[in-house]
């Protein structure tokens, strides 16, 4: 009789296929992941490995939806058969570091859904568990996961702060930059909120300059897009469009889920050039894209601005989708330059009604809501 594949020996190779997945090393999580599986034919039962490789198999559809959406399979179902498994679990050490993972994947995954204030229960839940994870590469990895959550929810501070926590560990490693480097756009989207401009641009060329020598082009597209936005905020619209178009142009190659965003920014930029011929064959690309990967966020924003800039209609459905997500920095952006629009056209009533509607998302912002 055959001997069985002792589990342990497959819960290391699940350590490596998480190691691949956290670098976003696609190939080489899904050879190792395919090794997994023909393995688990031979291995002796362990059902804490089974709910570790089915925890793991999650993190990798994540990475899927960012990188390749068109191989990423609908994942929202098996969150309720790993909570079931997880339930059957007893309080071992182990299974408090699957605990851990369980919910800092679920907060990744509302974090993708923008249900960021769901993200964040999910992520403090976590991050009670932390002390049963020993890597602090990974322990730096959900930092900046809390930075980025907050930073989407105008929690500036709280952001940099976790932000700063992370870089420090990821500083500290030669093969971590790529992690370094995310928190630099983290860092600088912060500068921007705050209103210190040329901060967040010396911020981003840096993080330019050190992906540059790299050979990640999502990297590369999201550190071109980051710099596009940081001069649309300085009004220096010419490269804001060169460099989101770089970024645009990265992003079809490896049909990212990034695509409509980067779209909408450009119908911005266009917008604020005059040129609205380009406008809108953006939002026309825009909301095609966004609807092929049921990217809701970014079709409300982009129907916003079309309402707004050739419509004149009602925006009303837009600004709640955003609302009920509690995009409120969103909100907040989208009313104002409503308002400041419509009062340049002499639309004053409307110019009121978005200035006071910008004034209540700020509102909601400050309080962290």
């Amino acid at each position: 009789m055959k001997q069985k594949i002792p589990s342990e020996n497959v819960a290391i190779k699940i350590n490596e296929w998480y190691s691949k997945i956290r670098r976003n090393q696609v190939t080489d999580a899904e050879f190792i992941k395919a090794e997994i599986q023909r393995d688990f034919e031979e291995m002796e039962e362990d059902q804490t490995v089974l709910l570790y490789y089915s925890l793991i198999d999650f993190r990798h559809n994540i990475m899927l939806r960012d990188l390749k959406p068109n191989d990423a399979i609908d994942i929202s179902a098996s969150l309720s058969s790993i909570e079931t498994k997880k339930e059957d679990m007893q309080s071992t050490q182990i299974d408090e570091m699957i605990h851990c993972y369980y919910w800092f994947f679920k907060g990744r995954y509302e974090f993708k859904q923008h249900n960021f204030n769901t993200a964040i229960t999910c992520y403090k839940i976590a991050e009670k568990k932390l002390a049963s994870v020993d890597s602090e590469e990974e322990k730096a990895e959900f930092y900046y996961k809390l930075s980025e959550v907050y930073y989407h929810l105008r929690q500036n501070y709280i952001s940099m702060n976790y932000a700063t926590m992370a870089i420090n560990t990821f500083k500290a490693h030669e093969t971590l930059i790529e992690k370094e480097i995310y928190c630099y756009f983290v860092i600088a989207g912060n500068q921007v909120d705050t209103m210190k401009y040329k901060d967040a641009l010396k911020t981003l060329q840096f993080a330019l300059h050190k992906t540059k020598k790299m050979d990640n082009n999502h990297l590369l597209a999201s550190a071109y897009f980051n710099l596009g936005n940081c001069h649309f905020y300085l009004k220096h619209f010419s490269e804001s469009y060169e460099h989101i178009q770089k970024s645009l142009s990265i992003f079809k190659k490896k049909n990212s889920s990034y695509i409509p965003k980067a779209l909408f920014q450009l119908m911005y930029v266009c917008l604020k050039q005059g040129n609205f011929p380009e406008a809108l064959s953006f939002y026309e690309q825009g909301v095609e894209n966004a609807k092929s990967i049921n990217d809701k966020s970014h079709e409300a924003q982009l129907n916003i601005l079309r309402k707004i800039y050739f419509d004149h209609g009602s925006t009303e459905e837009e600004f709640k989708y955003l609302e009920n997500k509690a995009l409120y920095a969103d909100v907040e952006e989208l009313a104002l330059d409503a308002a400041e629009y419509y009062n340049k056209i002499g639309k004053l009533e409307e110019s009121v009604q978005f200035y006071r509607k910008a004034i209540h998302a700020m509102n909601i912002n400050k309080k962290g809501s």
